[in-house]
């Protein structure tokens, strides 16, 4: 993951959505419990999946962010 500076002033990482989660259960299970795909901006978990963004995020919950499309 790359280290970055997030919107928030904290350092933080980003990486494609599938870099950060093991696999697809454990990003539904995050999704499930923090709303991580309608935080980024997705209808559904399984769509997010799908497009595997480039993400952005800190210990600040309001730093995740999807930084582009691909």
């Amino acid at each position: 993951m790359k280290i970055v500076t997030c919107k928030s002033k904290v350092k933080g990482w980003q990486a494609r959505l599938h870099e950060v989660y093991k696999d697809y259960e454990e990003f539904e299970m995050y999704c499930d419990t923090y709303g991580i795909a309608k935080r980024l901006g997705y209808a559904s978990p399984e769509i997010a999946w799908e497009e595997n963004p480039v993400i952005q995020g800190s210990v600040q919950p309001s730093d995740l962010r999807v930084v582009s499309w691909m």
